[in-house]
């Protein structure tokens, strides 16, 4: 009858310890992830000094490009002109179906193409809000022509998936 009691005891205490030790272990976890989380938006919130909060591309992210008339705010319009030349009136002839505004730390991004046939010509804008810099990327039957304001803009790999 001892041998029975003590396994007995021995196996409840076992079982004790073992759900103490495991229950400790995932507060150990939990509290890990926390710190991590932690450290992760610590890092990644920065603050982005924008020069013109009021820019039509600034303002309208999530929208549409064609919604909220970009092609005929006078500021972006001629800015895009000067950038592009004699590809404009290409561009805004081709730019029928289109993905709203998009951005990541600061750097802003839409694009459209030519309705059924994107492939034949397709436009991508960036626009960095830090640097008041437009970038304008077309891409011609896989023939990619560039136009930079101001420089080119270091895009992130996550943006140019958007």
């Amino acid at each position: 009858m001892k041998p029975i009691l003590f396994m007995a005891i021995s196996l409840i205490l076992s079982l004790g310890a073992t759900s103490c030790k495991k229950q400790q272990s995932s507060n150990q976890i939990s509290e890990n992830k926390d710190s991590i989380t932690s450290a992760i938006s610590d890092n990644a919130v920065q603050e982005i000094k924008i020069l013109d909060p009021n820019n039509i591309i600034v303002k309208n992210e999530g929208k549409y490009p064609l919604e909220v008339k970009i092609f005929e705010d006078k500021l972006f319009n001629d800015r895009l002109k000067t950038i592009t030349g004699s590809e404009y009136d290409a561009i805004i002839k081709n730019f029928n179906v289109e993905t709203p505004i998009v951005s990541e730390s600061g750097i802003y991004k839409f694009s459209g193409c030519k309705q059924h046939d994107c492939p034949s010509f397709q436009t991508i804008i960036y626009y960095d809000a830090k640097t008041d810099n437009i970038n304008v990327i077309i891409n011609k039957n896989d023939k990619v022509s560039s136009f930079s304001e101001k420089g080119k803009i270091d895009i992130l790999e996550t943006l140019s998936k958007k």
